[in-house]
């Protein structure tokens, strides 16, 4: 026998939304926050604060790897961990398919019970939202530099292309898989290219390998080079 709608749907709204009680994180050993500094790693910060990787992920839904992470950036690391939902993308869309399977096998439809429950829509719509402010953006673009061997002061060449036009972007360096450090500010061309040339920062001295990064100036999006190799520095 099928359930009354009067109680599906509220289970249906309870499902979609975290448990607040369940998905509260322990305190840190860093407190609520904690600074990305050079040679940052989601792992070395997990360490540094005593927090899983996992936890510090679903509280920086923006973060979906070590390549994301920027020099300077804040990331949360206590709180309620349901905010990561954001991290699942298409799940709103998702639960409103599972809302019309169940309209349909009850004869009516998903509109219906929106109609019905304006509740139930205002929260499905604020849930959207929040999965659409928190992802992370993507762009399908290749970036490239010469020489393919540096030493720190020398001046390489950045080139991109594929990129979003006419948009401010920054020029960063880092390890192959950590955080990297913003050099350079700059914008993409009319056609989404770049080409500009860099100094390389003193520090990269002792590395064996540079990656460099172009970013939105907002952090929605990022593309690293293939690593270069660090030589030494220059006399």
């Amino acid at each position: 026998m099928a359930k009354p709608l009067s109680l599906l749907v509220p289970l249906l709204a309870w499902a979609l939304l975290p448990d607040a009680a369940s998905s509260q994180t322990q305190a840190s050993r860093c407190g609520d926050t904690v600074t990305v500094q050079r040679g940052d790693t989601l792992s070395s910060i997990a360490e540094r604060c005593d927090i899983t990787e996992r936890n510090l992920m679903r509280l920086n839904p923006r973060i979906e790897g070590s390549r994301d992470l920027r020099v300077g950036m804040q990331l949360d690391t206590h709180g309620n961990s349901g905010e990561g939902l954001g991290r699942l993308g298409s799940l709103a869309g998702q639960a409103a398919g599972t809302l019309s399977d169940f309209a349909r096998n009850l004869g009516s439809s998903a509109q219906d019970i929106f109609a019905s429950n304006p509740d139930l829509r205002q929260r499905m719509e604020n849930f959207e939202r929040q999965i659409q402010a928190s992802g992370t953006g993507s762009v399908e673009g290749s970036v490239s530099v010469t020489p393919k061997e540096i030493t720190s002061g020398e001046t390489l060449t950045v080139t991109a292309q594929g990129l979003p036009a006419d948009t401010p972007v920054v020029i960063g360096a880092g390890k192959r898989q950590a955080a990297y450090e913003i050099i350079e500010r700059t914008r993409t061309g009319s056609d989404g290219t770049l080409r500009m040339n860099m100094r390389v920062p003193d520090w990269v001295t002792g590395m064996r390998q540079l990656a460099v990064v172009v970013a939105a100036e907002n952090d929605d999006w990022n593309i690293r080079s293939e690593p270069v190799t660090v030589t030494g520095s220059q006399p």
